[in-house]
């Protein structure tokens, strides 16, 4: 029964918003990424702390890729396409914009717990392209 409520009070939830509101998408707890499948935690990556931020990693089907990370004032980059840059930023309240050279400014979630900098840059490194991506998917699919 203990362990239970020690893993809940390490949790950063993860919210994304969308049209209809916000849903808690994933969680951060200690240095596991989470993805909330019916109520339940799917490990999908990790975040490791380091001097000055986080590293976020993504796990493959055999392996596990770094997506980028968070500094410490949290700026999120990414190293990502065109050689990553800058995705956007975590405000003092747990909001997250998503902004950059080709995104508009954009309040694409919030996060809640004690990692809110792992939580944040995981939300922009992996949520948010995910969504994306298989938006474009279903409308292709149309």
């Amino acid at each position: 029964m203990e362990s239970s409520l020690k893993e809940v009070s390490t949790r950063t939830t993860i919210f994304r918003f969308r049209s209809s509101g916000e849903d808690a998408v994933g969680y951060v707890s200690d240095d596991e990424i989470c993805r909330l499948r019916w109520g339940k935690g799917l490990t999908i990556g990790r975040c490791q702390r380091e001097e000055g931020g986080w590293r976020i990693f993504r796990s493959t089907r055999f392996d596990e890729k770094e997506l980028g990370g968070i500094s410490a004032d949290g700026v999120i980059h990414s190293h990502g396409l065109f050689e990553g840059g800058s995705l956007g930023w975590l405000e003092e309240d747990g909001t997250v914009i998503r902004s950059g050279l080709i995104f508009a400014e954009e309040e694409v979630g919030r996060v809640e717990g004690p990692y809110l900098q792992a939580a944040a840059a995981a939300l922009l490194l992996i949520f948010v392209p995910e969504d994306d991506e298989a938006s474009r998917e279903m409308k292709r699919r149309e």
